[in-house]
């Protein structure tokens, strides 16, 4: 398992690798580990005082900047959270290490969260922060459209991942059969590094987001599907946990909440320092890019991050078409939207806000 940790401006961890079938025993094992072969010393006050808790994010993406931001302005710090980020590298990897106990709370995708629930799997969704698949389907210039990619290869994060399922939405949409039409290929470490493939001529296309749609334009990349084509709602970042967590770590997870719908407030209200933490964590200085990422984004982020129930809807008329007993399931089996609620029915959010526009 390839697992990154990012902390604050005061130490961006590299990549450490763990060999082996199964991560070390217990995170901050994991995290010893990669200390210790990263060469970094921590001095005590690199670490703030406030309660642990490991959160993992999945995509190099914009639409995964909320945790970033939330991360570099200090507000876990200040709910009293000492927060580290792990970067889980596809969002069927963060629900799998969701439930192995490794992390307590994922930003994931929201197909994987629902599919391990419908098969037994302790996950709940709590937040949502991109309720659309926002994706655009970027190819290499000898496609000029659909039928073109017949024959050809696709890449994808991971299987069961949300660009594994935008990328066969629409190309069945399109009357391609994925696996027989258009092979999908599976090709970890970000978007960025699946845009590569496609200049090198490994693959045809992969479905992506801003700022890696802007980068696409300017290398002359043909882009042949934009989000408005793949459908309406669906839960396409959401924040996951477990019951088990809820209930014996109800607190930790209320702090979080806060410090996260706060994070939302800063990232939608503070654009230049925003856009400085996405590029630092895409590790891209492509100013136009960085400013198409912000401004796509920003608007899709709820400042109330409720996860519409057509939203989880969309997924369970998904995995109904090869599960049948899916269709007898309701929405509202796979939310907890308590924690949202209660930040929305205190005023907390919207204190935030008072005077600006959401």
């Amino acid at each position: 398992m390839k697992l990154h940790l990012w902390q604050s401006d005061r130490a961006l961890l590299q990549p450490s690798t763990v060999l082996g079938r199964k991560p070390c025993r217990g995170v901050r094992a994991l995290l010893a580990v990669c200390f210790v072969a990263s060469g970094w010393l921590f001095s005590a006050s690199a670490w703030s005082a406030g309660e642990k808790i490991i959160f993992g994010w999945s995509a190099i993406s914009g639409a995964q900047a909320v945790p970033w931001i939330t991360k570099e302005a200090g507000v876990f710090e200040k709910h009293g959270l000492d927060t580290t980020l792990l970067f889980l590298d596809g969002g069927s990897k963060a629900i799998q290490t969701l439930l192995s106990g490794e992390v307590p709370v994922v930003l994931g995708a929201g197909n994987s969260a629902v599919a391990a629930r419908v098969r037994g799997g302790d996950v709940i969704l709590i937040a949502g922060i991109v309720n659309s698949l926002a994706y655009s389907l970027i190819v290499n210039p000898d496609i000029k459209k659909p039928e073109d990619l017949r024959g050809k290869k696709l890449a994808v994060s991971r299987y069961g991942a949300n660009s594994d399922y935008a990328t066969r939405k629409i190309l069945a949409k399109w009357g391609l059969k994925p696996d027989k039409d258009v092979a999908i290929i599976q090709i970890p470490g970000g978007q960025p590094t699946r845009l590569a493939t496609v200049q090198s001529g490994q693959v045809a296309g992969l479905v992506a987001q801003p700022p890696v749609t802007n980068l696409a334009r300017k290398l002359r990349l043909n882009i042949i599907a934009e989000p408005e084509d793949f459908g309406g709602e669906y839960t396409n970042t959401p924040v996951a946990s477990t019951r088990l967590v809820i209930k014996e770590r109800k607190e930790t997870l209320r702090k979080f909440m806060r410090a996260l719908v706060e994070g939302i407030y800063v990232y939608k209200t503070q654009k230049d320092f925003s856009k400085r933490v996405i590029a630092k964590y895409m590790r891209i200085n492509d100013a136009d890019a960085i400013d198409e990422s912000y401004q796509f984004f920003s608007r899709l982020v709820p400042a109330k991050p409720y996860i519409p129930m057509n939203a989880i809807k969309e997924v369970l008329l998904e995995l109904g078409e090869k599960e049948p007993k899916v269709a007898t399931l309701k929405p509202e089996e796979f939310a907890d939207m308590s924690f949202i609620k209660e930040l929305d029915e205190n005023g907390f959010i919207d204190g935030l806000y008072k005077g600006k526009a959401k």
